[in-house]
Formats: structure tokens, C-alpha cells, sequence
């Protein structure tokens, strides 16, 4: 789990565009086609570059497109990998990263494969604005069950965030390493999934944050036969119909 952790003038995807704010890492341009991405932002450097410098990003991404090839991603950079290490932004940003994804982006969904530790308001008011708006969110539960059983992260433990948790490389269990409890609301494959690589080309990976990024590969498909359908609506079609992609229902959520 990874902590707070290009408009394209090639021809697009068929299909109704589906617009999803990814906040994560970037994407590499080696890896996700450039009809399947919009122009997002790098929060974190001014004037920066949303090419993907750790290959987080650039992972979920893959996830979405394996199972929803004609989604428009945007690329909103809330971490960056420089000089060995991870920077991120601060919780304010972070906020105004979620607004921003509804009034500038114009998303309908927001991915967000990561977590904070901390309940922050800025956040919380943020998530609540999307919903308000008709945006629904996708969260990862995170990746440290063994370590720490009892860690809740936000944003996934709001109750309009749709929060996913991982089953293991068999999709019949939870995963060891995922989190758990009533605030998890539906668990998706979260071991040995493929993904790409900033190099563009192929590695299997294990986290929570690729189970979330399936799930909203899920929603994209319901968005796109009924386009009007509330965040609320998505969430109970996600979570009634979870052998539809795989998933299963948390039979401890709240």
C-alpha cells in the first residue's frame, strides 16, 4: 500500500468515454496507450510531468484496461519516486486532488489505491463532495493485516467509499495480507495479478490497490449501459453482482 501513501490527439476507444481520476503514481507512457488517457496533473511538482517514475500508477492502470479497454484515465500524481525515495502530498492536496477530479476532470469514477492512516476532515469533506456530485469512489482497504490487523485507512473506511479488500491468487479466499472487518465492503483478486510495468512490458503483483482497480474496471461497465446511475446505485450493483467479475461480498460489512 503505498501511503499518502495527456490529452491525446490519437483517435479514442469506442464507446461511451467513462472518465476515472486515478490518484496514485502517474502512468508510463511505454505501458498505458495514449487513447485510453486524458490530460491530468501532477500535485505534487509544479509543472510536472504525470509520466510515472515508481510503476504504482502505471499498475493499477493496467488493471483497469486489462478489463475495461475503452476507459479515459486521468493522471493525477499524488506521490512521486526520486533519488530512491517516495515524496507525497499533503493531506490538503490530497483533498483538493478528489475535488478536483469532479469539477476540473470531470470524472465519474476516482480510483484510489492507497491510504491514509488518519481520519483527516479536508479528506472526509472532499469524499463527500463527490458523492454529492454523483462521483463514485473506489478505494483500496490496504495491505497490512498481518503487521497490524486492527489499521482502518481512509478513504476506503468512509461509508461512500466503496471499500476493497484482496482474495488470494485462488479468488476463494481473503488474502493474507489484506485488511478486514465490517468497514471492507467487497473483496476482488489481489494475488498474482498481471499488470504492466514502466517498461511496458508484464509482472505479477499482490496488493489490495490491483483489487480495487478491478472493481472499478466493473463500474465502468455499469456506467456504460445506464450512464445516470447514482454512486449509491453503482455500489449496490457492484456489490450484488460481485461473481459477475470475480469478487466477493464481505459477509462482515457494516
Amino acid at each position: 500500500l503505498i501511503l499518502i501513501l495527456l490529452l491525446s490527439g490519437c483517435a479514442k476507444p469506442k464507446g461511451r468515454e467513462v472518465r476515472i481520476a486515478v490518484i496514485d503514481t502517474g502512468f508510463s507512457s511505454k505501458a498505458i496507450p495514449a487513447e485510453n488517457v486524458a490530460q491530468g496533473a501532477n500535485y505534487l511538482i509544479e509543472d510536472g510531468s504525470t509520466e510515472d517514475t515508481y510503476g504504482h500508477g502505471t499498475a493499477v492502470a493496467s488493471v483497469i484496461l486489462e478489463h475495461s479497454s475503452n476507459a479515459i484515465l486521468v493522471p493525477l500524481v499524488s506521490n512521486v519516486y526520486d533519488s530512491g525515495k517516495v515524496s507525497f502530498v499533503d493531506n490538503a492536496t490530497y483533498a483538493q486532488m478528489i475535488r478536483d477530479a469532479v469539477d476540473i476532470y470531470e470524472c465519474e469514477i476516482i480510483n484510489i489505491s492507497a491510504g491514509l492512516v488518519l481520519n483527516k476532515q479536508s479528506v472526509r469533506e472532499a469524499i463527500e463532495y463527490a458523492e454529492a456530485q454523483g462521483v463514485l469512489v473506489v478505494a483500496s482497504v490496504g495491505n497490512d493485516y498481518v503487521e497490524n490487523a486492527g489499521q482502518i485507512y481512509y478513504p476506503a473506511a468512509y461509508d461512500t467509499v466503496l471499500a476493497v479488500g484482496a482474495l488470494d491468487a485462488s479468488g476463494t479466499e481473503i488474502a493474507s495480507f489484506s485488511q478486514r472487518g465490517e468497514w471492507v465492503d467487497i473483496f476482488a483478486l489481489g494475488e498474482d495479478v498481471e499488470v504492466k510495468t514502466l517498461s511496458g512490458g508484464s509482472s505479477k503483483e499482490k496488493g489490495s490497490s490491483y483489487a480495487a482497480a478491478r472493481v472499478t474496471a466493473a463500474a465502468v461497465g455499469y456506467l456504460q449501459k445506464e450512464s445516470n446511475l447514482s454512486p449509491e446505485e453503482l455500489r449496490t450493483l457492484l456489490i450484488e453482482n460481485t461473481e459477475s467479475y470475480g469478487a466477493k461480498v464481505n459477509p462482515e460489512r457494516r
